[in-house]
């Protein structure tokens, strides 16, 4: 049986499954790439459920948040006490919310201990062209006023500019050389209420949503290519295998036909013209492989019993030769 596998040995079919090792490392490496999006999102999904409703941090440790920013502090309500500036107010753009764009609108906030800490007061429509906002925007109250806001970290520059008063995204750092304000740049507050609490205010934004992601089922499936691509290698070579046994069985069958047509002496003895013939040997001789196929005979399906045709057809020759042997002349 080894025997026949032999095959498995030579360069061509070494360097198959050369590739077929790479491809499963790569399937591998994506499998754990996928696996570790599905833990990032799991930890996500962690971070909502443990900090979205927790007890609002207050003073000196909801400030150090805004200024040295602990990411898993992701979404834990802060409580700070200052008041707006509303001059510095900017809109950031292309803010999407409940299947609408808008803008979110930043004011900076002077805390009662002097820190300036950016607070996203909610969300507008944007108008027909998107490029203000569908109304006026709703001043944030003056005067003191207490803030519970919810940490998020600050995002990246997209590198883009912006009209006058606009920003692309909550790039902090960004913003506090548009304003000229000293403010902390760790993070930013999504507020949740304010005390006092205007008669008009932005849209509150709506809670982050949580969701399992196919990266597991994508993982798995990466897994299952790991090992598939050894399941198609072990079938082509068996494929091999079975094709040359049959291969194997055409030539000896070829061989058998075409030694039919000549005495042992040479001489030609069928009954078909010699050129023919020659010519057959000669296109099979000359037959790509892959052309063999067509001629290759196929194996013989095992019945458990006759059909009604084949048990026909041998009554009738039973008969026939019944009334061959039959020396009376039934005339």
């Amino acid at each position: 049986m080894t025997s026949v596998y032999r095959f498995l040995v030579s360069g061509r079919w070494i360097a198959g499954f050369l590739v077929c090792v790479l491809f499963s490392l790569l399937c591998v490496y994506l499998a754990g790439w996928q696996m570790d999006r599905k833990e990032a999102l799991d930890h996500r999904n962690n971070l909502i459920s443990e900090n979205y409703d927790a007890r609002p941090l207050e003073g000196q440790a909801a400030l150090e948040q805004f200024e040295r920013f602990d990411p898993d502090r992701q979404w834990t309500p802060a409580r700070v006490q200052g008041r707006y500036l509303p001059e510095h107010q900017v809109l950031v753009r292309n803010r999407p919310h409940e299947g609408a764009v808008g803008f979110e609108v930043l004011v900076p906030l002077r805390t009662s201990q002097g820190e300036i800490v950016v607070i996203d007061r909610g969300w507008v429509p944007a108008g027909d062209s998107n490029a203000a906002p569908a109304q006026a925007v709703p001043a944030p109250p003056s005067g003191t006023v207490q803030v519970t806001a919810r940490l998020h970290a600050g995002e990246p520059s997209t590198d883009r500019s912006a009209p006058a008063g606009q920003i692309q995204s909550v790039d902090l750092p960004d913003y506090a050389r548009q304003t000229g304000l000293d403010l902390a740049e760790a993070a930013y507050g999504i507020m949740a209420s304010e005390d006092p609490a205007p008669a008009q205010r932005p849209q509150q934004l709506s809670a982050p949503e949580q969701s399992a992601g196919p990266n597991l089922s994508y993982s798995l499936q990466w897994y299952s290519f790991a090992v598939l691509v050894y399941v198609a290698y072990g079938w082509c070579a068996r494929q091999k295998v079975r094709n040359d046994r049959l291969d194997a069985q055409l030539a000896e069958e070829l061989q058998r036909r075409f030694r039919s047509y000549y005495a042992e002496d040479g001489t030609y003895i069928g009954t078909e013209d010699e050129a023919v013939v020659r010519r057959q040997m000669e296109m099979i001789d000359d037959m790509p492989p892959h052309m063999k196929s067509i001629v290759r005979p196929k194996l013989a399906k095992a019945r458990s019993r006759p059909t009604d045709a084949e048990e026909e057809d041998a009554l009738l020759d039973a008969m026939a030769r019944s009334r061959d042997a039959d020396p009376v002349d039934r005339d």
